[in-house]
């Protein structure tokens, strides 16, 4: 290629007037100066092929980033999962964990997003096909107020997609990241996935997976100018009302926002609802989101995962409160949250953590046999759930008997209801995602 450049270059050089006397008599030093010419050039055109090839790869690389961000943070979760602590997850289930009267609900984080693009109908779908009885959909306001399952980290990355001006989810402080409220119900209707998927409003999900599910958790997305939200008293009637027109029994309501999730109350005091709690950041301690039982009403406190432990579950229980755990994407997190014996647990691996589930309740079913006979030692037995393999469907379709036949709390099928379960609170983490 780059001898072919290099020839085209002489040959168009030879045509030159001023060198036809030249080239009609070459002589030895003027051809070994004209091969050096043609090299030179040969080696340049060569060096400005490959900048150009490179510069197409920068733009190309540049085009995928958000796509390769969300791929890699995903993988860096999955060798995080070392066989070790897979292994504890799914064969050494707490005394806590065994104890309670029915398996914890997996609610799957914005759908199953192993399947397709977070808050999208495929996702949902894939859910509810992979055996979730429980979804959690972000709910957000659009500019001409529309509700829309959108998370601002969504946004993004779809206006990157459809070259919009670039901006990072968390925004800088000369470039404030892109929030639902800021676009109208058609700018965001025209955005794609990669796959085609499309922004869906929120009426339209509840109604395809309500008959599918025995919880579905609107998380409620504020809008925010100068850092204080400006939307709350707007947000809590538009949910209130979505829910009468819907008819959602099973619909559960949490926010960040405590004015928001008390407003909801007041309105329809018969709503479950819940609040987050979570202390691993400076501002969230500020606004007093690491009190565990600030809010008496509420029917359920919606825990960081970091902060999930036996004692802080035990004493939302005592106060007669669920605890939801969010968002436990990893082994560890989950195999903690589940420990700590919460009541649901909200994750973007629904079919993992269910497999973890049901392996984890085949342990307690043989350790409590062996406790009868009186047999000690569960490990020396063998008994362990085939966690890595064949097992996972059937441990699944088991998990789903066990919630349809009785097993299932009668407040998880159905929030309105509450129960109190047996008998305190630790402050720790790192933020994972936000719910």
């Amino acid at each position: 290629m780059f001898r072919g450049s290099g020839s085209l270059l002489h040959t168009q050089h030879h045509k030159h007037p001023r060198h036809s006397a030249q080239h009609a008599h070459p002589h030895p030093h003027h051809h070994a100066k004209h091969t050096h010419h043609r090299r030179r050039h040969g080696r340049w055109l060569g060096g400005a092929a490959a900048l150009l090839l490179l510069l197409a790869a920068a733009m190309l690389l540049y085009r995928r980033a958000p796509q390769a961000a969300s791929q890699q943070a995903g993988s860096e979760e999955e060798q995080r999962d070392s066989e070790a602590e897979l292994r504890l997850l799914h064969e050494q289930p707490s005394a806590a964990f065994c104890a309670r009267p029915s398996p914890p609900l997996v609610c799957a984080h914005g759908g199953d997003i192993n399947a397709a693009p977070p808050n999208t109908a495929a996702a949902f779908a894939a859910a509810l096909a992979g055996g979730s009885r429980c979804v959690e959909v972000d709910v957000a306001r659009t500019k001409d107020g529309q509700l829309v399952v959108l998370h601002s980290r969504e946004l993004a990355h779809l206006l990157h997609l459809a070259g919009r001006a670039p901006r990072a989810a968390h925004g800088t402080a000369h470039s404030p990241a892109p929030q639902v409220g800021d676009y109208t119900w058609a700018e965001l209707a025209a955005l794609r996935w990669e796959g085609g998927e499309r922004v869906e409003l929120v009426e339209s999900v509840v109604r395809r997976v309500l008959g599918s599910t025995d919880q579905v958790t609107l998380d409620i997305k504020t809008y925010s100018q100068a850092g204080e939200e400006v939307d709350e008293d707007v947000m809590a009637q538009e949910v209130v009302n979505l829910v009468q027109r819907i008819g959602c029994r099973q619909c559960l309501v949490w926010a960040k926002s405590d004015v928001v999730v008390r407003l909801v109350k007041e309105l329809l005091p018969g709503q479950p609802v819940g609040y987050v709690v979570m202390n691993e950041t400076a501002a969230a301690r500020a606004a007093g989101m690491h009190r565990l039982l600030r809010m008496p009403g509420a029917e359920v406190v919606a825990l960081h995962y970091a902060m999930a432990t036996h004692q802080v579950t035990a004493r939302v229980h005592a106060a007669r409160k669920q605890a939801h755990a969010w968002t436990a994407n990893t082994a560890g997190m989950m195999r903690a949250v589940l420990d700590a014996g919460v009541d649901a647990v909200v994750t973007n691996h629904p079919r993992r953590l269910a497999d973890a589930i049901a392996s984890r309740l085949r342990r307690c079913a043989a350790h409590q046999q062996q406790q009868q006979q009186g047999i000690p030692g569960l490990e020396q037995q063998g008994l362990a759930a085939d966690w890595a393999g064949t097992g996972a469907s059937e441990d699944r379709s088991e998990l789903r008997r066990l919630q349809q036949a009785g097993g299932q709390q009668p407040q998880q099928s159905d929030p309105r209801q509450q129960q109190q379960f047996g008998p305190g609170q630790a402050e720790q983490g790192q933020a994972e995602r936000s719910p």
